[in-house]
This record gives structure tokens, C-alpha cells and sequence, in this order.
């Protein structure tokens, strides 16, 4: 089916392009003009709201970037929440350290929320999901705390990790989408294209229990 609206991503994370990416569809990026920490202290709702408000602020506001016009946003926001508390970027190495040692042999929930809108002839249309993965980290040690960090990996990530690190590799056991920890579930994503007209030009693929990602599994998995 023919594309009704052009795809920007309002995101500057190299992730969530190369996720987006396999649809297959052409996109441009652009970067929601917003402090997200400071509109976040605003939010006074539960936890697990956290990404699609946030989500969902960041889309209305690329709405207002030049480039926007006549474009169908993808904005999406990811929370790592444990012990009912979200634990948000590292402020700096140090930081890091704690929060991955709170994480350590624990069970948590990466929430993703994944919004998609548009304005027509002034009014605003949107639809918004969210996704949650319950994840176990290992027992990894400080060591291998302190080499990971020094990688800068973990400084621009919720819960200072990232899932795909090929080195540190900090999850035991996930159970569900594996692409929501990383950032963007596509699964959720071509629902909510498909609001809009707009299908995956691309099938993903084939012979797995996700279309979109072999380590994407409704059974635990490491």
C-alpha cells in the first residue's frame, strides 16, 4: 500500500533508527525540540504511564519543527521501573555504578511507550501504546561494572545499560519483546502505523515467533 504520510522519527538515538529501519519504509529523523527531564517533573501520574506521556509529549512537540509539516511522527520513550521507582539516565559514571548495582540479580520492567501523530488541518491525531518486558540482570561483577562503564555505554541509557552490548551483556532472562528493552517495539509501532494507512514495506522475518527480531519471545529467555 502507498505511503499516505512520510515517517519522522523524533528521536536522536542510533537504536531505535536501525529498528526502524527494517520496516522498509523511508524516514527522516528529527529531534523533538523539548527539555524531557524538566517536562517529566511535571508528570504526576503511575510509573508505568511514564513512557507514553513522555512519548507523547515529545511527538507533540516535533509537531512544531519545520520539517514535521505534513509528516506522520514516531516518538517513543523508554523507562526502566524498579521496585516501583523509575530509574532514568545516569547523571554521570558515578551514577551508573549504583544504578546497575541496584539492578544486579534482580528482576525489573522496561516499559517502552511508542506514540504516532499527525496534524491535519490543525487538529491533532494520535494514537499511543506501551509495551512492558519484565528482565532479569545477572550477576555480573564490579569489574565488569567499571570495564562497561569505561566503554561509555551506559550514560545516555534508562537503567544505564543497553541489552545489545555484545561485551557486557547484562540480562539473565527476558521475558517478552526484547526489542522494548532495546528501545523501540516494532510490534506496537506497525499496530499503530496501521492506524494510519501505513503498512511495513518489508515482512520481516520468517519462521520466527516475533517477524521483526529472532530474540523477541513470549517464553523466557536470555
Amino acid at each position: 500500500m502507498t505511503t499516505l504520510l512520510p515517517l519522522l522519527l523524533a528521536s536522536a538515538s542510533p537504536r531505535r533508527r536501525q529498528i526502524i529501519a527494517s520496516l522498509g519504509l523511508p524516514f527522516t529523523v528529527g529531534v523533538s525540540p523539548t527539555d524531557e527531564e524538566a517536562a517529566q517533573a511535571h508528570y504526576t501520574g503511575p510509573v508505568e504511564g511514564l513512557g507514553v506521556w513522555t512519548a507523547t509529549h515529545k511527538a507533540v512537540m516535533a509537531l512544531t519543527l519545520p520539517e514535521a509539516h505534513h509528516r506522520l511522527i514516531i516518538a517513543a520513550d523508554t523507562t526502566v521501573v524498579l521496585d516501583e521507582q523509575e530509574l532514568g539516565k545516569p547523571r554521570d559514571k558515578d551514577h551508573a555504578r549504583a544504578l546497575l548495582l541496584s539492578l544486579r540479580g534482580r528482576w525489573h520492567q522496561v516499559i517502552t511507550g511508542v506514540v504516532v501523530c499527525t496534524q491535519i488541518d490543525g487538529r491533532v491525531r494520535l494514537a499511543s501504546e506501551s509495551c512492558a518486558t519484565p528482565v532479569l540482570m545477572r550477576n555480573y561483577s564490579a569489574e565488569e561494572i567499571d570495564a562497561y562503564i569505561a566503554t561509555g555505554d551506559p550514560l545516555d541509557k534508562a537503567g544505564a545499560y543497553g541489552i545489545q552490548h555484545p561485551q557486557f551483556q547484562p540480562t539473565e532472562r527476558i521475558d517478552g519483546c526484547y526489542l522494548n528493552v532495546v528501545g523501540l517495539p516494532i510490534c506496537i509501532l506497525t499496530r499503530l502505523l496501521a492506524e494510519f494507512d501505513i503498512y511495513p514495506a518489508s515482512k520481516g522475518l520468517v519462521g520466527t515467533t516475533c517477524p521483526w527480531s529472532e530474540r523477541c519471545l513470549k517464553t523466557p529467555a536470555q
